[in-house]
């Protein structure tokens, strides 16, 4: 395990703003991922069709993200320092951090390319077998296993000497990515590729379902199925697209080439937007299921008739 020191930075005049929209935010999320998830696993139907099982995932995911992480970047934010001060605090809170981090963008870019499966070629899940080794087995290697193994690597174990700085968000972040070859990695392998992925898999699945609409939609029913997969990936990777790209290409940038490239957005803004994937995701989830959607209603018709009928006869 690596060793520790502690040093000492000037923090965020902003947090106090940040502290607020994040609360605002978050209390409705993990609403709603309770509601989306609580539905979906008590519903048989819901619950074993294949394509919501990414949604289920993410909703995991996120409603631990809210529970473990969230709450330390919270308590950051409203008092500027690290509590409690100590290095097993960091050490935990940047290990959650990342292996959540990690999980959602590997399971969103999983499930995008599944995706093309589910419409194109579903006799490839069409037994037990196929759907454990192209369904399963991935969503759980990318979900649980390297996610994992990686924060454990990166986090816990890789031999260097961390230099924590409690009034730093995330104590400053762990020594290996201080390393180029780590840092480099770590961001084309948990962010870069993943991104990439969940980009490109839907907009190449978009246009091979307009090339294909004609066929597909001889079955509404399953033309129906599609189009809402289809939508859902849009929705996910177009969040993804705007809450990861900004970080993710300054990343790229600052290992690559010019190591201050928009250090002081990158710090105070774009790794803060990165905290709203996962409070964001579960809307998106909810929003693809009518079956468990709530229905609003903001003016009842019968109510109305009855009344215009009353005013009428006065």
């Amino acid at each position: 395990m690596s060793n520790t020191t502690s040093t000492k930075s000037t923090p965020d005049p902003w947090n106090d703003i940040k502290y607020i929209i994040l609360q605002t935010c978050l209390i409705p999320s993990i609403i709603c991922s309770l509601y989306t998830l609580v539905r979906l696993l008590f519903d048989h139907n819901l619950r074993t069709a294949i394509h919501n099982h990414t949604c289920l995932l993410l909703l995991f995911i996120s409603i631990l993200d809210a529970f473990f992480n969230h709450p330390l970047t919270l308590n950051y934010l409203r008092t500027n320092h690290v509590t409690p001060s100590t290095d097993a605090t960091c050490l935990v809170w940047n290990f959650f951090n990342s292996m959540f981090v990690v999980s959602t963008y590997w399971t969103m870019a999983w499930g995008t390319i599944e995706k093309h499966i589910l419409i194109f070629a579903p006799t490839l899940l069409a037994t037990k077998r196929k759907r454990f080794l192209l369904h399963y087995l991935p969503l759980f290697l990318t979900t649980f296993v390297y996610p994992v193994i990686a924060a454990m690597i990166f986090i816990l174990f890789y031999p260097c000497q961390n230099k924590f700085d409690m009034s730093s968000l995330y104590c400053a972040f762990p020594c290996s990515l201080s390393i180029r070859s780590v840092a480099l990695y770590t961001r084309f392998a948990h962010n870069f590729i993943p991104a990439f992925t969940v980009v490109s898999a839907t907009a190449i699945l978009i246009m091979r379902v307009i090339k294909h609409k004609r066929h597909i939609r001889t079955n509404r029913f399953t033309w129906r199925r599609y189009r809402r997969m289809v939508s859902q990936s849009l929705s996910l990777s177009s969040l993804f697209l705007v809450l990861t790209l900004p970080a993710t290409t300054v990343s790229i940038v600052q290992n690559c080439c010019q190591a201050t490239f928009a250090a002081d957005l990158q710090v105070s803004v774009f790794n803060f937007l990165l905290r709203f994937l996962t409070i964001f995701m579960p809307f998106i989830c909810l929003s693809s299921l009518p079956e468990i959607r709530p229905k609003i209603r903001l003016f009842n018709k019968t109510r109305i008739r009855a009344i215009l009928t009353q005013r009428q006869q006065n």
